[in-house]
């Protein structure tokens, strides 16, 4: 996804929906600080076609209107090629302490808000996915991501034990695969 098409979606859910905010959470959510990452001739989020948005206040019926108008396999998927997932605010669990006062405005976009690429990681190493991690190698290789700073958000994620220990076990291996591409 590029930085354009995360504003185009940004701003049709704003359009279709009253919302005081729209949170824009996992990978698309880059852009906003890193738009080169969306570069067609290879940055790593060209193949990202969708992005995850939490619209503020939640309301059921709203939602509900955003994932049939920007949804995967709906109208404006197969017209434009990229979708919004429309996730209720308990995603906002996952997130580390403060991470609302360290939002990144989408360029150009009223109300839409990005995760910190700090807070994004430590909710990818909750993920825990390959391509998860791969994604955190290449930001920890290109100095994109402070290791000691995601360490730190991560720590500020209330989890049980194992998630805790899953979750750091991401982290250090992204890090320690990075430090091997050097």
């Amino acid at each position: 996804m590029r930085l354009d098409s995360l504003k185009h979606l940004a701003r049709a859910a704003n359009g279709l929906a009253e919302t005081k905010r729209l949170v824009v959470f996992g990978s698309a959510s880059l852009l906003a600080t890193f738009p080169e990452l969306g570069d067609d001739y290879g940055g790593p989020l060209s193949k990202t076609f969708d992005a995850n948005f939490v619209p503020e206040p939640w309301d059921d019926e709203m939602a509900h209107l955003l994932h049939v108008t920007l949804g995967k396999n709906e109208d404006f998927h197969i017209h434009f090629g990229y979708y919004a997932d429309i996730i209720r605010p308990v995603v906002f669990e996952q997130f580390p302490k403060g991470w609302e006062d360290r939002l990144v405005p989408v360029p150009g976009v009223e109300r839409a808000l990005c995760l910190d690429p700090h807070d994004m990681a430590a909710a990818k190493c909750q993920a825990g996915r390959p391509k998860d991690i791969e994604l955190l190698v290449l930001l920890f290789e290109t100095g994109r991501l402070v290791p000691d700073l995601v360490r730190e958000r991560l720590r500020e994620v209330p989890m049980r034990e194992a998630a805790i220990v899953a979750s750091h076990r991401v982290l250090d291996e992204a890090i320690r695969r990075a430090g091997e591409a050097h």
